[in-house]
């Protein structure tokens, strides 16, 4: 079967793709205010396609779940997204200390079932930091968030343009309305710090089948190469209570490492520039999974 064109939406951004248990497409989409002037200031505007199930992916209904007015930054650009087991669908974002709503740097969390009218609407600020890009998950009544620092200081003395970002990754746990944190990662002492913008990045936030959370993610302390990831770190277990352990992978140049669950069973999908390989997690042994000659450069996005 070839593929088919679907909608086509108004955008700057990549957009966030989610299935309900009813087979129901929903997309989540940053559109920007006024695109000549500013493109990461805008709304976010959730569509869905109620016959997506049999095929139909042209047809949509819409929503705003954040609004703009062109004066204020009310969204961040890129969104985290997610959906649990009970068809609550999730999104979630950080805003910068410029927002006079809120107190210094702060991260949101947008969340309703598909049959309600009303987003809640859920934020802790007061942050030391910008921290963007979260990875999103959804369990029962509980949001786990997955944010990586990433503060705009201007030009700085050593000569980078962006000094002190992507340093540190913050794992946030969110329960009526509690909000609560820890840091998983913390390279802002490195000697690298001062002369290197980024130093590490999350990769996966995932929960098992017995309820425990997974965390990857990846430093890049090469002092030869700044975007040649060194380590890959598989942190597990429960809030409060982690395992931290790196990831013994017999192979260079592995540029992802994300997680799948198949038959009860958690495996390492690791990417590098044009090659795939799956693992299970337990006893580490790559097997290349067969791609075209031509395909390069992967970042991959997956479900199971």
């Amino acid at each position: 079967k070839e593929w088919e064109e679907g909608a086509k939406f108004r955008t700057s951004r990549p957009g966030n793709l989610l299935i309900d248990s009813k087979g129901v497409l929903h997309a989540f989409v940053f559109e920007p205010f006024d695109v000549k002037t500013n493109d990461s200031w805008g709304k976010i505007l959730h569509y869905w396609f109620p016959k997506s199930s049999s095929g139909d992916i042209k047809k949509y209904e819409k929503e705003i779940v954040v609004d703009n007015d062109g004066k204020l930054e009310t969204a961040n650009i890129r969104v985290g997204a997610a959906i649990g087991s009970d068809d609550t669908m999730a999104i979630s974002f950080g805003l910068t200390k410029f927002n006079p709503l809120y107190k210094e740097q702060s991260e949101h969390i947008y969340f309703k079932k598909p049959n309600e009218e009303k987003w809640n609407h859920t934020y802790t600020d007061g942050l030391p930091h910008d921290y963007y890009y979260p990875f999103t998950l959804v369990s029962g009544n509980t949001f786990y968030l997955l944010p990586v620092q990433d503060d705009y200081n201007g030009p700085g003395t050593s000569g980078q343009p962006y000094p002190n970002i992507y340093q540190k990754i913050l794992f946030m746990q969110v329960n009526n309305g509690q909000w609560k944190q820890e840091m998983i990662a913390d390279l802002s002492n490195h000697q690298l710090a001062k002369t290197r913008p980024r130093l590490l990045e999350q990769e996966d936030l995932y929960e098992d089948k017995d309820g425990n959370i997974h965390i990857i993610y990846k430093e890049f302390l090469d002092p030869e190469n700044a975007f040649a990831a060194t380590v890959h770190w598989h942190v597990s277990g429960t809030p409060g209570n982690w395992k931290s352990e790196p990831i013994k992978l017999d192979k260079n140049g592995a540029n992802w490492v994300r997680l799948v669950e198949v038959g009860n069973k958690l495996y390492y999908l690791v990417t590098t520039f044009g090659e795939v390989f799956i693992s299970p997690i337990d006893n580490i042994n790559l097997i290349k999974i067969n791609l075209p000659d031509d395909i390069k450069n992967n970042y991959p996005y997956i479900s199971t």
